[in-house]
């Protein structure tokens, strides 16, 4: 159901989309779509969701390895080469979706679920600089709530969709681009540290 769904949305859009549509598609009753979900906007947040996480367990980032590594790494640029590399490989998997939360945004489901994924994304980025900080990385004069602001911004939405959905820019340029924007505004001044990125998809664009 999920991925009919999917694929009726995206094709259909928000409005044209029904849940007898979904049920046909799915070879199933409606009545077991509803049961399911509910709403049409609870199946579209859940196919949002399923979709951001790919094939990654567990569902929330923050428990997954790459995040717990990450909050853990006593380099700082370690730090946010792994927010930038798997932070944006979330908003790879679910940008196409995101023109289908903005159609639905009167829908109260969906409004609530799309606060939760704001809230929870600037926890995590909070989380971030605050282990930054706790390795004494935070540049002088640049209070915790400012830095995590300067993340939530520079690695929102808004930024990934202006410079790779809508200027064409390849997805390594663009992490390369917000991994040296984010060094230069959280931390101290230091020496770049290739082994930081050697490892992950936007290493090259820097040498």
């Amino acid at each position: 159901m999920i991925d009919t769904a999917r694929e009726l949305f995206l094709a259909q859009g928000w409005a044209a989309t029904t849940m007898e549509q979904i049920a046909q598609g799915s070879g199933v009753a409606v009545q077991t779509v509803y049961y399911t979900f509910k709403t049409k906007g609870q199946l579209l947040s859940e196919v949002v969701e399923v979709t951001a996480a790919g094939n990654d367990t567990p569902d929330q980032p923050m428990q997954r390895p790459w995040a717990k590594q990450m909050l853990s790494s006593s380099s700082p640029q370690r730090v946010l080469a792994l927010g930038v590399e798997h932070g944006t490989a979330i908003y790879e998997r679910v940008a196409h979706l995101w023109p289908l939360v903005t159609a639905a945004a009167a829908d109260p489901t969906v409004a609530d679920y799309w606060r939760g994924v704001t809230a929870a994304r600037r926890a995590g980025q909070g989380a971030m600089v605050r282990h930054l900080q706790d390795i004494g990385a935070i540049r002088a004069g640049l209070d915790p709530q400012t830095a995590t602001d300067l993340v939530f911004l520079l690695a929102g939405h808004d930024p990934y969709r202006a410079l790779v959905l809508d200027a064409g820019w390849a997805v390594p340029e663009y992490k390369a681009w917000l991994f040296t924007t984010l060094v230069q505004q959280l931390l101290n001044p230091q020496k770049p540290d290739p082994a930081a990125i050697s490892d992950l998809s936007f290493g090259a664009w820097l040498e």
